[in-house]
């Protein structure tokens, strides 16, 4: 049993760690798609 919840516990933290990088991939597209946004609005506003 004492096995059992050892695995039980390191499979969480895994869970875990795999999660927040999912989170931490997700906030950096969004500035990075923020950011390219904002580039093409200033490059479409120098064109006209």
């Amino acid at each position: 049993m004492n096995q059992g919840l050892w695995v039980v516990i390191g499979m969480s933290i895994a869970y875990l760690a795999s999660f927040m990088g999912m989170i931490f991939a997700w906030i950096h597209y969004r500035r990075r798609q923020a950011q390219k946004e904002k580039s093409e609005k200033t490059q479409s506003a120098k064109g006209e």
